[in-house]
C-alpha cells in the first residue's frame, strides 16, 4: 500500500443531514494523493449508513465501542494517520475543490511553517468570511485575545507534531484546538493563515461551540496556560483577560499588559512592537467603550492624545446633532 501525502480527519457525530456534501467535497479534490479517515465516534444516527454507500479505496473507517468525544476520536486519527501532512475536516462542512492543494503547495514552499490553515465562509444560520493573520508573529499575539488558526480547514505536519507529543486533551472541549494551537507556539511551531477563502462552515443548532459559557470559560484556561507556558507561572494576584466591564477591570487589565510586556523583554518570545501596539489597542478599545457609556475626565487621560482630541469631537457632533 503506497504512502500518502495527506491524511484527512473527519470526526463523524450526528451529521447524517450534511455529511454527504461533506464527504463528496473530499473526493472531488483536486489534489488526489491522500486518505480520509474517517472517525465515527458511536453516531447514533444513519452516518453508518451513509458512509457504507462509499467504496473509494483511500477511504479509511474507525469506529470504536463508545462514544470517545471530539479530542479522544481525533487523537485516535491522528495515531492512524500515515501521510506526512494531516489535514482536518469536519463532517459537517465544504472544502472547495482547490482547499488541499492550495495548502500542500504552501507548505512545500515555505518548509519552515510547520501549519497552515485558509479564510472560512460561514453559511447556514449566519453568512460571514473568517480570514485570520497570515504573518506567524501576528499570529502568535493573536492567541493572547482569541483563537488565531481556524481549525477545521488547518493542515500541518505530521512529525513536527508528533516530536513535539502534540495531541488534543478532551477537557478542553470546545476550545480544544485553541489549547493545542498555543501550546505548539509555545514549543517553537509557526503557525500561519492563507488568506483565500477555501473552506464553507456550516452554523447550525447542534454545534459543539453553540456551548458559550462553556467556551468562554475554556477559552480563558487556554490564554492563562499560554501566558504561562511562554513566561513561568505569574507571581501576581491573577491574570486579568480582555472582558471589561468596570474600571476596576480595566485597572486589572493594565497591570496584566505591564506584565506581559515586562516579561517579554527577558525571553523576546513575541515581536515588542507589534506585542505592545495590539496590547494597547485592546486597552485604548475597552477604555473608549467606557467613556461612550459615561464620561469621566480620568478616564479620558488614559487614551492617547490623537485619541482624547477623537473621542471630544465625536462626542461634540454626537451632541449637536441631538
Amino acid at each position: 500500500m503506497t504512502t500518502p501525502r495527506v491524511s484527512i480527519l473527519m470526526p463523524v457525530y450526528n451529521v447524517a443531514p450534511y455529511l454527504r456534501e461533506a464527504m463528496d467535497s473530499i473526493l472531488s479534490q483536486t489534489f488526489q494523493d491522500f486518505e480520509l479517515i474517517v472517525l465515527d465516534d458511536c453516531s447514533p444516527d444513519n452516518s453508518a449508513e451513509i458512509l457504507d454507500t462509499y467504496t473509494d479505496e483511500r477511504i479509511v473507517r474507525y469506529r470504536g465501542e463508545k462514544n470517545m468525544g471530539l479530542s479522544n476520536v481525533l487523537n485516535v486519527g491522528m495515531a492512524m494517520a500515515r501521510g506526512e501532512l494531516i489535514a482536518r475536516m469536519d463532517s459537517d462542512d465544504i472544502s472547495t475543490p482547490e482547499r488541499l492543494a492550495t495548502q500542500v503547495a504552501y507548505l512545500d514552499a515555505y518548509p519552515e511553517i510547520d501549519l497552515c490553515s485558509c479564510g472560512m465562509e460561514l453559511f447556514g444560520a449566519k453568512h460571514e468570511i473568517w480570514v485570520r493573520e497570515t504573518e506567524v508573529e501576528d499570529v502568535k499575539i493573536t492567541a493572547l485575545f482569541y483563537s488565531p488558526i481556524l481549525h477545521a480547514s488547518s493542515m500541518w505536519r505530521r512529525e513536527v507534531f508528533e516530536h513535539a507529543r502534540l495531541l488534543y486533551k478532551q477537557d478542553m472541549v470546545p476550545a480544544e484546538d485553541y489549547d493545542m494551537w498555543t501550546r505548539a507556539m509555545a514549543a517553537g511551531l509557526k503557525l500561519v493563515n492563507i488568506p483565500e477563502v477555501m473552506y464553507k462552515y456550516r452554523i447550525h443548532p447542534s454545534q459543539a461551540t453553540n456551548n458559550v459559557n462553556r467556551l468562554i470559560q475554556k477559552d480563558r484556561e487556554v490564554i492563562v496556560n499560554y501566558i504561562n507556558l511562554i513566561f513561568g507561572k505569574h507571581d501576581f494576584e491573577e491574570l486579568y483577560l480582555w472582558d471589561v466591564k468596570t474600571k476596576e477591570n480595566l485597572l486589572s487589565l493594565k497591570r496584566t499588559i505591564d506584565y506581559i510586556l515586562k516579561e517579554n523583554q527577558s525571553c523576546n518570545f513575541f515581536d515588542s512592537k507589534k506585542l505592545k501596539c495590539r496590547l494597547f489597542n485592546k486597552y485604548n478599545y475597552h477604555v473608549w467603550n467606557m467613556l461612550s457609556n459615561r464620561f469621566d475626565f480620568a478616564l479620558l487621560r488614559e487614551l492617547p492624545i490623537k485619541r482624547q482630541v477623537k473621542w471630544l469631537l465625536k462626542s461634540c457632533y454626537c451632541a449637536l446633532i441631538k
